[in-house]
């Protein structure tokens, strides 16, 4: 028989047990969810309320002892949770290197969720639902808590992670381990090709977002006097390749304009001009990277258009004087490439120009971090070094500045290859990134050029994307397997959806893809 005191202990311990659940279990059912009512919209804006709707009431960080605010970088399109079994099924083709964790296995990765971050806070604005907004705000903020360096530099991009099953920033150069916030200092920091959306890390952040922006590029720097960079900030001579440089060249001239210090522009003046400097005098060709004896040493290819596409976009931030040199610079750039880069026969922008004579490179071996033969708008892996929409940009908006018809008859080129490789990937469905891409390229050519027929155009790409895509109420991010990934890029996606329904070119906060 139990004691009266017994008795008595056993009430306490119950009501203790049973007030902490009530506290716990309020705070997890009262916690900000999205509104019921939703002004009228379209039918792709629809899907994208709903795909976020779900991602950011089921797919948040509930796993490890520390809850927190961090976005699932993976997630069962049926559940909206991380996947229980979070293999990949062979048949399908990996989007990030085939042998690092930049998917985030069970974890966040506010890099790679960027554009979703963009989207998210437009959807707010567009609903009137400050839920979504909210939610990004503090993610933002649980990541500036957990994963930045004493230093002051973000852990984040291809070599960083959050884990939410053991609540520890990780970093890799394969296999994750803990990162020790004691040494740690960024070293590994390679934030390519996505530049992130410094505006909305600003507003929850100005002096973080700044640090950041202010020390990673000084490790990223490697000669001051010549512009030399590394894609690590480690002040290595190291991988120069444009697109880290196209990364750091917007991101300064974007911190010029919020400070107006000359020495920010001056940093990111310096960086073009090595790249720039570098290329063959003979054909005008930028090398992919011009150190080491490596492949891309030898090599430019489009990505020669991503890296003047950031020139072209961060001359909206610069002084009068480097306006003019940027703008000369990509010009030329993209000349250069135009003059060697298509294959009359076949139709095809080439995947790589051997830099001393302009003539096409053939691939010969199976290293799979190089373009195939011609670039290739579907390509599923990241880093190819291969940005056939970064290219078509960079000729719609020098068109527009120049008047010149070479890079019209390019735009349009770009178009063809489009619509004649549709549908993507000869039916099998393209990776949500890609199709978002070319969505968001169709649609800047319609309000460039005014021809309905790019937004028609643009329309078949979204209708083809939603029903490859779509998925028990949410969009997955690959096509034949029920799973989203950060990675993959659906938040490129929605941005194009959303401008294609809106009929508004969304606010980018800062965002470049």
């Amino acid at each position: 028989m139990v004691s009266f005191n017994t008795r008595i202990q056993i009430r306490i311990l119950t009501g203790i047990i049973t007030a902490i659940a009530f506290v716990f279990l309020g705070a997890r059912t009262n916690q900000e969810v999205p509104s019921e009512k939703t002004p009228p919209t379209g039918p792709y804006l629809s899907k994208v309320i709903a795909h976020y709707k779900k991602q950011l009431t089921k797919g948040l960080d509930v796993y490890g002892p520390e809850k927190t605010a961090f976005w699932m970088a993976s997630l069962n399109t049926q559940t909206g949770m991380y996947p229980r079994d979070a293999t990949r099924p062979p048949h399908i083709p990996q989007r990030a290197y085939l042998d690092r964790s930049v998917d985030a296995p069970k974890g966040s990765t506010l890099y790679w969720d960027m554009p979703s971050i963009v989207t998210v806070v437009n959807l707010s604005q567009v609903t009137g639902d400050n839920f979504y907004k909210n939610s990004a705000n503090a993610y933002m903020k649980d990541f500036m808590k957990y994963c930045v360096a004493d230093n002051g530099v973000f852990l984040w991009g291809n070599h960083y992670f959050y884990d939410a099953f053991v609540d520890s920033t990780m970093k890799f150069y394969s296999k994750p381990y803990a990162v020790d916030f004691k040494n740690e200092n960024g070293h590994l920091h390679e934030a390519r090709p996505l530049i992130p959306a410094w505006q909305a890390l600003w507003n929850v952040n100005p002096e973080v977002t700044k640090k950041e922006i202010m020390v990673s590029t000084e490790n990223h720097l490697v000669d001051r006097a010549t512009g030399e960079f590394n894609r690590h900030a480690d002040k290595k001579s190291d991988h120069a390749f444009t697109e880290a440089g196209g990364t750091l060249i917007y991101t300064m001239a974007w911190l010029y304009n919020k400070t107006k210090n000359p020495e920010h522009l001056a940093i990111a003046d310096v960086i073009a001009d090595f790249s720039f400097n570098n290329r063959n005098k003979d054909t005008g060709l930028i090398p992919n990277s011009p150190m080491h004896d490596r492949w891309d040493k030898y090599v430019s290819t489009s990505e020669v258009g991503l890296w003047s596409a950031c020139l072209l976009e961060a001359a909206q931030w610069a002084d009068k004087k480097t306006v003019a040199k940027w703008n000369a610079m990509a010009e030329e750039a993209i000349t250069a490439w135009l003059k060697y880069g298509f294959d009359e026969e076949k139709q095809r922008y080439y995947g790589m120009l051997n830099l001393t004579d302009g003539k096409p490179v053939w691939r010969t071996d199976d290293y799979p971090y190089k373009p195939q033969n011609y670039s290739d708008i579907w390509e599923p892996l990241f880093p190819t070094h291969n940005y056939p929409i970064s290219f078509g940009e960079s000729c719609l908006m020098l068109y527009k500045r120049t008047n010149n018809p070479l890079f019209r008859q390019a735009v349009d080129r770009w178009v063809n290859i489009i619509r004649e490789e549709l549908p993507a990937r000869k039916g099998r469905g393209a990776y949500a990134e890609h199709y978002g891409r070319v969505i968001y390229f169709l649609l800047n050519c319609h309000e460039q050029l005014g021809d309905k027929a790019y937004r028609d155009l643009a329309v078949t790409v979204a209708n083809e994307a939603v029903d490859k895509l779509w998925a028990q109420g949410m969009f997955r991010s690959h096509p034949e397997e029920d799973r989203y990934d950060a990675v993959d890029g659906v938040g490129v996606l929605s941005l194009g959806l959303m401008w294609l329904d809106t009929g508004k070119k969304p606010d980018r906060m800062g965002l470049y893809f």
